[in-house]
């Protein structure tokens, strides 16, 4: 589709030799414009695309992946996109002009809309090993405390040993994060949603469903949160589950 893709070398891969940041433009010239920064250490591994922004409202997640775009790593390719729907992200709105874009990717398919296509082309083009979509919700997954919602979890693929990698890096963030919190108890204990294989047209279901690969949809709570607080969690998160797939940052 047109306003697909442009790439240009970024001058900031000078500042860290270590780095080589190539910066593509998703839907160039038209509202969704929005970078793609794909950065690879010098030694081989694991490739994983992790996205912000997908519902514009969620502030953390983008937040969080502007942080990403930061770190520095000796092994594998990070790609991060912070801010995958730009009108929704501008205008700190749950949906874009176009609707709720995490509801435009359905399996076996094409995506519904332009700006989901040139997201889904991309994430194909490079090939993950794994994708995480970070996300926040009003509530707490399986709790009672607050409103009825999907935070403090980890939904994995059915793809890619997700599952046992979710498990995981639950246990590390509880240990990490929260456990030694003097605010939030255990409620706030990060655990595993349910397994996307495909049945909704969900970003994280398509990567299951189509690319046969990791993914996790990642969510952390707002109730009586503070959004420093979920923007911490969310790059928790996020480089736990890059440790997991072979990629240890240094968080900046």
């Amino acid at each position: 589709m047109g306003g697909g893709l442009v790439g240009t070398r970024s001058g900031r891969a000078a500042e860290s030799a270590a780095i080589n940041e190539e910066t593509r433009t998703l839907r160039s010239g038209t509202q969704y414009e929005t970078p793609a920064y794909v950065r690879d250490a010098p030694d081989d591994g694991e490739t994983v695309v992790v996205l912000g922004g997908v519902h514009g409202s969620e502030i953390a997640g983008v937040d969080a992946a502007h942080s990403v775009r930061e770190w520095t790593f000796d092994r594998g390719t990070l790609v991060v996109i912070p801010e995958a729907n730009a009108p929704a992200v501008r205008d700190e709105t749950y949906s874009g002009p176009d609707g709720d874009l995490n509801q435009q990717f359905p399996s076996g398919r094409s995506p519904t809309t332009p700006i989901a296509e040139s997201i889904w082309s991309f994430i194909t083009e490079m090939d993950p090993a794994a994708v995480i979509d970070m996300h926040s919700s009003m509530g707490i997954w399986g709790s009672s405390r607050g409103p009825s919602g999907f935070g403090q979890a980890i939904f994995p693929t059915e793809a890619g040993n997700a599952r046992r990698v979710a498990a995981r890096a639950n246990d590390s963030l509880n240990e990490s994060e929260i456990r030694p919190s003097s605010r939030y108890d255990g409620a706030y204990s990060f655990t595993r949603g349910n397994t996307l294989d495909g049945s909704q047209p969900r970003l994280i279901h398509k990567v299951s469903a189509d690319l046969g690969v990791a993914g996790y949809l990642t969510e952390v709570t707002r109730h009586d949160t503070a959004l420093e607080t979920r923007t911490e969690w969310s790059e928790a998160v996020a480089a736990t589950l890059l440790a997991h797939h072979g990629i240890d940052v240094v968080r900046e």
